[in-house]
């Protein structure tokens, strides 16, 4: 396999280990199975916790534990719509690192 080309300027964040701290916490959110299946069907759209409960094969209190991370994270927002709670993706960035991920992880298994 080629290597591939040199870049210019390493990323701005090399020399910054605030900013390393920042994302490497930021990217533990993307680590956990549960909210990557929670995510993943968010990208679909909004959801209450049934509805995700079913998409996921997890359990009530899993799916709310991980929903809870993800809101305080600020990666997904809630609405309350008479009795139920619905969830949805609130960073437009999300479904552009889940689709990241997704290539990656192609990529590495096709090795």
């Amino acid at each position: 396999m080629e290597a591939a080309p040199p870049r210019e300027r390493a990323p701005w964040f090399g020399e910054d280990r605030q900013a390393c701290v920042w994302i490497r916490d930021f990217v533990a959110h993307f680590a956990n199975p549960v909210r990557l299946k929670l995510l993943c069907r968010l990208m679909a759209g909004r959801a209450c916790v049934s509805e995700l409960m079913e998409a996921t094969g997890e359990k009530q209190s899993t799916v709310s534990q991980q929903l809870k991370h993800l809101l305080m994270a600020g990666l997904v927002e809630r609405e309350r719509v008479g009795t139920r709670v619905y969830y949805e993706i609130s960073d437009p960035a999300v479904p552009e690192i889940m689709e990241f991920l997704a290539r990656v992880a192609r990529r590495s298994r096709s090795r």
